[in-house]
């Protein structure tokens, strides 16, 4: 059962889709997880993150109703008879990264850890795949952006729109 509620938008296009049958994640083989002074410290060669609030069992069942729910695109895209794409290793990165920054985001607030399709849709959502795109294909290259947006499954212009504003927050 979803603990989060199945809506009647439910679409598995949507980059908040609710997959019960994905396979389970074990954190503790996935990550380091250790305990520093009543925090728990999770670090791998991505993701070196420490929670406060939260127990390994916790992290664990976080970890995994937001892997339910991130419905990431990942499938390559063609341009000029080119397929493009992130490697698994890039995938994981990008996974681990979004997922571990929302829960931390919540911990350190206080707030209780709920995954919430307006996470998905936030614009810190562009931000975690700027920097793998950036480096992979380029800064606002065609490439970056087409497959941004693809992976995020937005709109084009949205994303464009949105890229532009990070990159003017970033100036600042």
């Amino acid at each position: 059962m979803n603990i989060f509620g199945l809506t009647k938008d439910n679409n598995p296009k949507d980059i908040y889709f609710y997959r019960p049958s994905l396979p389970t994640v074990h954190t503790t083989e996935k990550f380091e997880i250790t305990n520093e002074q009543g925090r728990l410290r999770v670090k791998n060669k991505n993701i070196n993150c420490l929670f406060s609030n939260l127990t390994t069992d916790q992290f664990d069942k976080l970890y995994n109703d937001f892997i339910q729910h991130l419905n990431l695109d990942f499938e390559s895209e063609t341009i000029d008879n080119i397929d493009y794409f992130l490697t698994d290793e890039e995938q994981d990165k990008l996974i681990e990264t979004i997922i571990t920054s929302w829960i931390y985001y919540y911990t350190i607030n206080n707030l209780t850890v709920k995954v919430k399709r307006s996470d998905f849709t936030h614009p810190y959502m562009v931000d975690y795949v700027l920097s793998t795109l950036d480096e992979k294909y380029g800064a606002d290259t065609l490439i970056a952006l087409t497959l941004g947006a693809k992976i995020l499954r937005q709109g084009q212009a949205k994303y464009n729109k949105t890229v532009k504003g990070r990159r003017l927050n970033y100036d600042k």
